[in-house]
């Protein structure tokens, strides 16, 4: 809780993107362990608008998800995620088939 106003300032002060991106990345961590989902939302989606090829951001963007009961949205990033920065040999044969799927978790083929 400390740490928030540290945050808003520097974001608000302004830093270099390697900065920015880490106190974005702070920010919303922060609001999410401490239960206020709806701040780390939009402090995430303000950072990824901003930053949307940081796969941290990404990440902790979906943690925030899974907590405000989008289980789907965040699996779908997370899944699109691994998939795109994986070079796990195992990983690479699937990645086509992850990708798929990750837009499809709910869907039952008959």
């Amino acid at each position: 809780m400390e740490a928030v106003p540290y945050y808003e300032k520097a974001i608000h002060l302004g830093l270099d993107d390697h900065g920015l991106q880490g106190a974005y990345i702070g920010l919303g961590s922060t609001y999410r362990s401490l239960g206020k989902y709806e701040e780390s939302l939009r402090v995430f989606r303000v950072g990824i608008e901003r930053f949307p090829d940081n796969k941290a951001m990404t990440v902790f963007y979906s943690m925030t998800l899974y907590n405000l009961n989008e289980h789907s949205k965040a699996m779908e990033l997370l899944l699109t995620c691994i998939g795109d920065v994986s070079e796990d040999a195992t990983l690479e044969p699937y990645k086509k088939a992850i990708a798929f799927y990750s837009k499809q978790l709910d869907t039952v083929w008959q």
